[in-house]
């Protein structure tokens, strides 16, 4: 093989090379925001269905959609009940691996920290929320209660948490 076929296979090669691993990197960032926009979503929709759960209001995906799509709605403005399923509406009854079902929600106001609480810590709820430990207390009743997050995703502002900060964990039955 002479030296200037070696070279343009070999630039060839390269070439190819060079596009796999700039498809390979596009799909990897593609993969990383459509996990990043399932939790975003996740947890918008589980804040706002726990807030109407606490105020009594009715709980349902449309009511959410209409609610989010339309910012001229009045805040106490609240949707037509939805279907129940069981005596229950349709969500805060996020089933996981494990059956974790919502267990409140985690707020320090200072470092801007708000995130829902599943039960369990398996890693697709902790890819999705805080996770409520099995095992400990119940928050509400006596005893230590376990929470677990990622550092670099739900619990990353912890690094800025002082002595003193107010850290509010918010169930159905109170604060």
């Amino acid at each position: 093989m002479s030296l200037r076929v070696r070279l343009r296979f070999t630039k060839s090669l390269l070439r190819r090379t060079e596009g796999l691993c700039f498809a390979a990197g596009l799909a990897s960032l593609g993969l990383c925001a459509a996990l990043l926009a399932q939790a975003w979503f996740f947890q918008a929709y589980e804040n706002w269905a726990f807030e109407q759960e606490l105020e009594g209001g009715a709980v349902s995906y449309s009511g959410f959609l209409t609610q989010a799509v339309s910012f001229s709605a009045a805040e106490d403005e609240v949707p037509a009940a939805p279907a129940l399923k069981n005596g229950k509406p349709p969500s805060l009854g996020f089933d996981g691996a494990g059956g974790g079902s919502i267990v409140g929600r985690i707020e320090i106001p200072r470092i801007g920290l708000k995130a829902v609480i599943l039960e369990g810590v398996s890693p697709r709820t902790l890819a999705l929320a805080v996770g409520h430990v099995p095992g400990t207390a119940l928050p509400g009743t006596a005893g230590n209660v376990g929470i677990a997050g990622h550092r670099d995703t739900f619990f990353r502002g912890l690094r800025g948490v002082q002595a003193g900060d107010a850290i509010v964990l918010t169930t159905l039955s109170g604060s």
